[in-house]
Order: C-alpha cells, then sequence, then structure tokens
C-alpha cells in the first residue's frame, strides 16, 4: 500500500511528460496506419513461421498494435529497437478473435519488427502516439470506495470519448487480464499507457470506448476504464461471450512468464472485493452464467458455464490471457479478495528452461534442461521441478524431477503435438514460486509411402500409399514434372485418410522425368510434413 500511495502522489504532482512526434505536439495524441510489409519464413529455433524484415514507421509511436481482414487466428509476436540499437525481447500478442491483435506499449519508438504463424489477409499496423499533453492525474470523490484511483480525466479521456452511451447489465464475476505490454514503464508513463489503449481500442478495434471496466498498473494504481461509473454494470469489451455478466479489470504489463507484484495483487483485491460487494455477489465460490457466445469466446451462445468469482480471461476466452504467470497467482488473488489480508512480499527463485531440440518427428523424444537459483544466483539443489506441457490452454504437469547439487535438472518430453512447455518451481518456506519461460516445442507427422514405384508410362495410373502418424484426415499428394532442368508443380491431388493410411494415385502426361511426395499441412496440432520426393520416369 505504501508504495501504490507513493506512486498515485507522484502521479497527483507530477502530471504526465510525454514525447510526441515532430510537428505534432499540438494535436496531442494521434493514430496512424500503414500497410503491414510481406513476410519470409522465419529461421529462429523457436519460431516456426514469417517474420518481417525491421519496420521503420512514419513517425515515433507509443502503442502499436496488428489487424487483418477476417477473423482468423494467429500467434503474434512483437519487438521494438531501442536506443543505441538494441531490439527489446520479444512479446507476445493476443488474438482478439475480431480480426486484430491486442496493443503493446513499447514507451517510445521507431522500428519495430514482427513474426507470425501464419499468413494473414489485409494486414496493417495501428499505431498510437500520446503526444505531449501534459494533464494532472487525480483520485476520484464521486464514488465512495475504499481505494484511491485515477479517474478518466485524470488519465485523458477527453482524447478518447466513447462513440455512445454507456450499456449496463450485471457483474457475477471479475475477469483478470493484462495489456500484454512491456513491462520497463514508469509511474508517470502508466496514464498515458490507459490513454493509448484506449484509442486503440476505439480506432483500430472500432470499439465503442476502452474495453476495461477498471485498469491497474505494477505500482499499484488503479485507473477508471469504461465510461458510466464504477459502481454501475458498465458492459465492457473485455470477455467476449460474457462481457454482460463480468466485470474487467486489466493488468498493464506482460505476465507471460514475470509475476505481478504485491502492490497490484493487494490493488486488484480490494477493487474486486469492493466490486463483488457492490453488486451483492459472494467473495467467493462459483456462479453458472449464459454465454452469448462470439469468435474468440471458449463457449457457444446460450451455453451454460460455471465460473468461480474471480476468472482469468482465458477461462472464458480463447486466448493466454492474463499470462502464465499471472493465472498462476490466481488462487493466491481469490484468497485476498475473500479474506481481505494483503500479499506478503517474498523473495522468488529463478528458473531457466532450454530444448535441445524444438523441432521433433512425431515419436521423438525432446529433451529438456535447465537451472533452478535464489534471487542472489546461487544454486537450488534438492528441489523438485515441474516439467508442464500446454497444448490445449492450459498447463498441466508431463515430468517431475528434483534438482542436482548444481541446481541442474533435465529430463525427456514425448510430445504428441506442438505445444509450449515451460518449468515450473512451487516454492518453498523460503522462496516464492516461479517459473520459465515458455518454449514452443514443434511436431511434425512422419509419413513413409509403402513401395513407391519409380518407373510407369504416361497415360497409366501410378498408385501411391502409405502411412501418416499421428493420424490425419487430409494429405496431399503433389506431382511435380521437370522442365528445362527444374521440377514445377503440375498436379495437387486431396487424399483422404483413414486410421492412419492412405491411398490415392496420379497418371503423368508425358514422357518425361517427375517426382512426387505427400505432404501434411500444418494444423493446430503439427506443423507442415513432407513425405520422401520419389523420383519417377515415364518412360515410352
Amino acid at each position: 500500500m505504501i508504495v501504490k500511495l507513493l506512486a498515485l502522489a507522484a502521479a497527483l504532482v507530477c502530471g504526465l511528460v510525454l514525447i510526441a512526434p515532430a510537428g505534432a505536439a499540438a494535436r496531442g495524441p494521434i493514430d496512424f496506419e500503414i500497410a503491414a510489409p510481406a513476410t519470409r519464413p522465419a529461421a529462429a529455433a523457436e519460431f516456426a513461421g514469417f517474420v518481417s524484415s525491421p519496420v521503420r514507421a512514419p513517425r515515433p509511436f507509443n502503442l502499436v498494435g496488428l489487424r487483418w481482414r477476417g477473423t482468423a487466428f494467429a500467434d503474434i509476436e512483437l519487438r521494438v529497437l531501442r536506443r543505441g540499437g538494441r531490439w527489446s525481447r520479444w512479446a507476445d500478442l493476443g488474438a482478439h478473435g475480431t480480426g486484430g491483435s491486442d496493443p503493446i506499449w513499447v514507451g517510445r519508438a521507431r522500428v519495430l519488427q514482427y513474426r507470425l504463424d501464419r499468413r494473414l489477409r489485409g494486414l496493417r499496423l495501428h499505431f498510437v502516439n500520446v503526444g505531449e499533453r501534459r494533464r494532472r492525474a487525480g483520485a476520484s470523490a464521486r464514488v465512495r470506495t475504499p481505494f484511491p484511483y485515477v479517474t478518466r480525466a485524470g488519465w485523458g479521456a477527453e482524447a478518447c470519448p466513447p462513440r455512445t452511451s454507456p450499456s449496463y447489465g450485471s457483474v457475477s464475476a471479475v475477469t483478470v487480464h493484462h495489456t500484454v505490454s512491456l513491462n520497463d514503464y514508469t509511474p508517470e508513463e502508466a496514464p498515458a499507457i490507459v490513454l493509448a489503449v484506449c484509442r486503440y481500442h476505439r480506432n483500430s478495434n472500432g470499439w465503442d470506448d476502452i474495453g476495461y471496466n477498471m485498469l491497474v498498473d505494477k505500482y499499484g494504481v488503479l485507473y477508471e476504464g469504461r465510461a458510466g461509473g464504477i459502481d454501475n454494470a458498465v458492459i465492457g469489451a473485455h470477455a467476449q461471450g460474457f462481457n454482460s455478466v463480468t466485470a474487467g479489470i486489466a493488468n498493464i504489463g506482460d505476465h507471460t512468464s514475470l509475476p505481478q507484484t504485491p502492490e497490484a495483487l493487494n490493488s486488484l483485491a480490494e477493487y474486486i472485493r469492493w466490486k463483488l460487494t457492490v453488486h451483492g455477489q459472494p467473495l467467493s465460490g462459483s456462479v453458472t452464467v449464459t454465454s452469448s457466445g462470439g469468435p474468440a469466446s471458449r463457449y457457444p451462445t446460450r451455453a451454460r458455464v460455471s465460473l468461480q468469482r474471480v476468472i482469468g480471461h482465458r477461462d472464458t476466452g480463447r486466448t493466454a490471457c492474463p499470462g502464465d504467470a499471472l493465472y498462476d497467482q490466481l488462487d493466491e488473488l481469490r484468497t485476498l479478495v475473500e479474506t481481505g489480508t494483503e500479499f506478503p512480499t517474498v523473495p522468488t527463485a529463478r528458473v531457466s528452461a532450454s530444448l535441445v531440440d524444438a523441432r521433433l518427428d512425431y515419436g521423438e523424444v525432446a529433451p529438456i534442461g535447465g537451472t533452478l537459483t535464489a534471487p542472489d544466483g546461487s544454486p537450488l539443489a534438492g528441489e523438485l521441478v515441474e516439467v508442464q506441457v500446454n497444448d490445449r490452454g492450459r498447463w498441466r504437469t508431463a515430468k517431475r524431477v528434483t534438482t542436482d547439487s548444481n541446481g541442474v535438472f533435465a529430463t525427456e518430453l514425448r510430445p504428441r503435438r506442438r505445444a509450449y512447455v515451460r518449468v515450473r518451481f512451487a516454492g518453498n518456506a523460503l522462496l516464492g514460486g516461479a517459473s520459465s519461460a515458455r518454449l514452443l516445442l514443434h511436431v511434425r507427422p512422419v509419413l513413409t509411402l509403402d513401395r513407391p514405384l519409380a518407373s510407369g508410362r504416361p497415360g497409366k495410373r501410378v498408385p501411391v500409399s502409405g502411412l501418416v502418424a499421428p493420424r490425419k484426415g487430409v494429405l496431399y499428394l503433389v506431382l511435380q514434372q521437370q522442365i528445362r532442368g527444374s521440377y514445377r508443380r503440375v498436379g495437387v491431388r486431396a487424399v483422404r485418410a483413414r486410421a492412419g493410411r492412405f491411398a490415392t494415385f496420379f497418371t503423368p502426361a508425358f514422357h518425361a522425368r517427375y517426382r512426387y511426395f505427400v505432404v501434411a499441412s500444418s494444423d493446430v496440432d503439427t506443423d507442415r510434413a513432407t513425405s520422401e520426393a520419389v523420383p519417377f520416369r515415364a518412360l515410352r
């Protein structure tokens, strides 16, 4: 609470000092867009997909996101070039299911790079520069609350006016989010982040207002979100399918691998406890609500869903939000909400992990290892760590292993599909728990051909059969002809596979040299894979 009050006092006294693009200071916040450049196949071992060249924006920006045609989901990562030529880490951007990503606050940047696990149609980059306007952040006296918070006027909402009047529903539970912004922001920057997120939600996503009902920064300062009164059941745009029955609070930052601070957890608990009480709801237990559906929802329209009173966005949405590290803290947050106690500050361990090979054929083993250390870097020996896998949106423990005298651990996984992997230490009497960064483990199907033929005659069918593991419903037979010294595709045939077996044929048209192979396309479980390419000669 002390850190939180000091941070709020700094915001009250200091206001904001923001940097605008040249010639734009008088205009204040601005949005601008550019068409995203073409991508190339990524070479990085930890990412299978496509990467852009470095992109120089027309002017400096503070926040950026991507949007595209259609409602496809994609795994998106982005980084920016810092002063001195140093790149930031790659940050995950969630896709919200309506043809766009979540925005990311980057401080101030001019150059970025992004990568995707699939190509997207009509891809564009949307930027926000919050300008150089100073404003005074103030706590509200309009609503009686047990906590101070920065009002909409305090973070500059006049530069992001709602499109329409607010709508009202009910509050049966509270959904916890993270904004995916880089975590190295200052107390003075936090109100500007809220303004930039509002501009992005309104001007890129096309929403009426900022999507969240409330936000909290890592210093524990709360910010009023969507207009309509924080004590009212204002319908936000934070959890598709459940917006009308939940309130949403977003943590400013990326909590994929970094846990939330004790100051922020305590503020979260204060707000959630107050919000549920104001709307006559218990502080614990479960409630059954009805989904209104939508492409970003995990549940179809009219589905009856049982929720805890405090949930993560991933509990109802097709997303990794609020990040693995914060999601792991939700049980602690629920306890804080229910008991009213404050979160204790304890030192935390550090976990590192690495994969020997991030790309495997189906059936191969994946060695994984790493180290567990104390905050001062000394090894933690004889401690149990959990190797966890996430291949369906939730983490499950696949292996448990004990560290050696040097704090080192090693084991193996045998993955059945593409999955994220991490190593988690639950903590002990002296140290808080911690998780490693997540690692993406790729799995390729294995395609084998039965006694492939190497010759035949023009106009005669050539049978092709074989096995695929894991099982796939549809494969593709590709036929290429040698023309002027290089192979060119002359035919593609869809092949139905049943119980892991497939059978099809091709018919060569000319006396020529060919080659053929079978392809398994990339899907949600596995990467693209091909069988051996078989040389074939059509004889006279």
